[in-house]
């Protein structure tokens, strides 16, 4: 009955563990950043609410061409949805920026207004 119970712990134990290393990806619809200096702007999820967090190869497809920086992979964590009406999977965006200047991109739908100094 002990092994049993100490199982269960374990087990509980170490799901809450991986939750709580998950970023919860928030969307930044303005940023200003320091060239060569990068940060998250957003997190993407998948087409369907049950859907697990999309890959980077199928996110960096859809992303566009910024004068002033790089996108790369932000890794895997959650965001908010509003049309799913909770938190789901997510794979982040992340920015670098390269190039002084200022631009507005849309980032999936969002708007993102950039200035590199």
């Amino acid at each position: 009955m002990v092994r049993i119970s100490f199982a269960i712990f374990l087990g509980m134990s170490s799901g809450t563990t991986v939750l709580a290393e998950e970023a919860a990806f928030t969307y930044r619809p303005s940023i200003a950043i320091k060239s060569g200096k990068e940060l998250l702007v957003k997190g993407v999820r998948g087409r369907n609410c049950t859907d697990p967090a999309p890959e980077w190869e199928d996110v960096v497809a859809k992303l566009p061409v910024s004068a002033t920086g790089t996108f790369s992979d932000g890794g895997i964590g959650t965001v908010r949805s509003r049309k799913c009406g909770k938190v789901v999977p997510a794979r982040g965006i992340k920015f670098t920026a390269t190039t002084k200047g200022r631009e507005r991109l849309t980032v999936f739908r969002d708007r993102v207004a950039v200035t590199v100094f």
